[in-house]
This record gives C-alpha cells, structure tokens and sequence, in this order.
C-alpha cells in the first residue's frame, strides 16, 4: 500500500502534503507512524548560504555530479595552482559547504586543494531528505570520480558519513571530526524523546530506518568504528555543544587508535567554524608529518 496516497485521501486530496499535516495524521493513526517519523527524522531543511559564504563559494569551480536520480554540487579551489594536498571538506546536517568559508581561505593559501561537497538535500544539491548511508555512498561516488582526499575535514553529522565513507572504502591519512556524533541510535532517542513517542512508535520507527538504509542503527557508531582505522583523526568539540554533547566527542576521539582531542569554550555547535583558535588547530594539525 502506498504511505502517501492513503494520506492524501484522508487528507482530502491536499498536495503537497506538509510535514505537519503528515504528522497530525499520522499520530491519529497508529499504522502509519513509523512511516511518518522516518520521513521527518530524513527531511532537510535547506539553509541558504550568507552573503560572506557565497563570496568564498563564488570563488569555485562549481561542479554538477549526477548520481542515479540525485545531482551533486561540489566545489573546488585551487584546482592548477595547489603545492600541498587535496583536503575534503564534508558539512553537517541541515549545513552546506559554506559553513567552512571561514577555513577555506586559509586552507588555499597554505597551499591545499580544497574540494567541498553539498549531500543530499543540503545546499545547492537536489532533494528533500537524506540520511549517513545515502550521504556516504555519494561521497564514495564523488571519490570515485574526483580520487581520494589526503585530508578530510567535517562538521558534525559530516563526522559519521565520513565514518561510512572510509567503511566503503574511501581513505585519507588525516581527519579532523568538529563536533561529531559518536552514535547515530543516541540521536534516534532524542528525537523519541523531543517528540514524545511511544516504545512501540520508536521502534516501529527504528524498524523501518533500518529498511530503508540496509543496515542496523545501531551499527552506525563512531565508537566501534574508530579501532578499524589506522588514520590521524583530530576531534574539537566545545563544551557548550547542545547540540551534539561534548562526551560524545570524548568518546570518538578516544575510540581512534591515533585519536588527539581538543577542546574549547563558549563557541558552541557553530560558532565553532568561525574561531580563528579552531582554524588554526586544523592548519598546525594538517601540516605535521
């Protein structure tokens, strides 16, 4: 049966259906919750990059990369002129590439080449929803085609599809994980708890997430991961993080056979990518043998 025609003649043939109309429906009718809650838990919400982020992306080769039904922009600078390596930047949820537009520039004039991909239903890339698998498998698609980063840098949910990416195969010597997620199942309850959801509803959720990405929640896990590679893996995190807590930074950092963790104060889940401190770490880091 069909999730979204049954809802739409119970809706009296509204469409587009909103998020909100799918959920009002959805908690009146207990078959369809699960349904309901994965595509909520998936769906972006597109942020439009500020004048100052455009500025840097505007300095790109922009670049279109279609795969399957999904076309992916991605970004390159300092394709000809760069005498160091190429670094990989990978952008948290609901994020896009400009969120390191204040690294970017730095990272060229090191020297690096710079590559930023927009995944799945974030940025200028196409789309409504994504998840970790889907986004790294588009990252193996884009290594495939581009070759593998020496160095990738990500931001929060960009830690765990990273993660995925290099379980498929991509690899880099160095990582630097800002503010990563340590357990993808952590968040699933959260997202029970922010809103309200039954055992049976969460589960029912659970069930039909794991369907849908051909692989257990549970299975996503930085901490379990971490001791398969080999790889430099950096982590800063900030104590004030509300988003993704600091512990879980903690936890992945230490899980890493070469994991170094830094900390800072008062800077939050995004004020984090705009500290000179955070920059400078990165670019110290980076350029170490």
């Amino acid at each position: 049966m069909n999730i979204i025609s049954t809802i739409v003649r119970s809706l009296n043939g509204e469409y587009p259906i909103s998020m909100e109309k799918k959920w009002e429906f959805a908690k009146k009718n207990p078959n369809w919750i699960g349904f309901v809650t994965v595509q909520k838990f998936l769906k972006t919400q597109k942020q439009s990059p500020s004048r100052k982020e455009m500025d840097v992306l505007e300095k790109a080769t922009k670049s279109l990369l279609q795969v399957r039904e999904h076309k992916i922009q991605y970004y390159t600078w300092n394709a000809d002129g760069h005498t160091k390596e190429t670094v990989l930047l990978i952008h948290g949820w609901n994020g896009h590439t400009g969120n390191f537009s204040r690294f970017i520039p730095s990272l060229i004039e090191e020297g690096y080449k710079v590559v930023g991909v927009d995944l799945p239903g974030h940025g200028f890339s196409s789309g409504r929803y994504s998840n970790i698998v889907l986004s790294a498998k588009i990252v193996k698609e884009l290594i495939n085609h581009i070759g593998d980063p020496n160095f990738i840098i990500t931001h929060s949910f960009g830690g765990a599809v990273a993660t995925v990416a290099q379980e498929l195969g991509v690899s880099a010597t160095k990582l630097v994980y800002i503010a990563p997620p340590s357990k993808l199942e952590l968040l699933i309850q959260d997202f029970s708890r922010h809103f309200e959801l039954t055992e049976s509803e969460e589960n029912n959720m659970r069930y039909i997430l794991e369907k849908k990405v051909n692989r257990t929640m549970a299975s996503i896990d930085l901490e379990t991961s971490g001791p398969n590679f080999e790889n430099q893996l950096l982590v800063i995190h900030d104590q004030d993080d509300v988003e993704i807590p600091y512990s879980m930074g903690e936890v992945v950092a230490k899980s890493w056979k070469q994991g170094k963790l830094i900390t800072t104060n008062g800077l939050g889940h995004k004020m984090i990518l705009r500290a000179d401190s955070v920059k400078d770490e990165i670019l110290h880091f980076l350029s170490q043998n």
